[in-house]
């Protein structure tokens, strides 16, 4: 499983609204849920909470990548989220975060899914070219392909 099979330009949202890390993983599970890839949203929401208590998922630079493992997830997705204020995530930096990487990971793809699929994040998004390109743009499609094929140099 990789990035580009669970990463459609319908789950990338531009100007979220929310102003606190709950309101975010509440707002983008409701993105998943609408689209049919959760059967317990409420169980869902409380594994990611849940997660967060354990250590922060705030990685740095605005980014956040917030997971949790929950029965409540039908189909493996992840929601790409960029919201209109800066969100207190208690990140490694101490920086707020405006970027958010929310993963739904079925348990099929449970056992070795999630850690593949946070791994292959983490590493696109030490690419600095990447995280500039995600933080300028506005379309998803573009948001898509930047993490697919990366950024090119024109």
């Amino acid at each position: 499983m990789e990035v580009k099979e669970i990463l459609t330009k319908e789950l990338v949202v531009f100007d979220l609204s929310a102003t606190t890390k709950e309101m975010v993983i509440e707002e983008m599970a409701t993105l998943l849920d609408a689209r049919g890839i959760l059967v317990d949203k409420a169980a869902y929401v409380q594994a990611v909470l849940e997660r967060e208590t354990h250590a922060t998922t705030g990685i740095g630079n605005n980014i956040a990548i917030p997971h949790g493992k929950s029965e409540g997830v039908k189909n493996s997705a992840i929601v790409f989220a960029k919201t209109k204020h800066l969100i207190e995530w208690e990140s490694l930096d101490d920086a707020p975060v405006n970027m958010i990487f929310l993963l739904a990971i079925s348990d099929s793809d449970k056992r070795d899914g999630h850690l593949k699929i946070l791994a292959e994040i983490a590493t696109k998004l030490m690419d600095d070219d990447i995280v500039a390109g995600l933080k300028g743009t506005q379309d998803e499609e573009e948001v898509i392909r930047i993490l697919n094929e990366g950024v090119v140099e024109v």
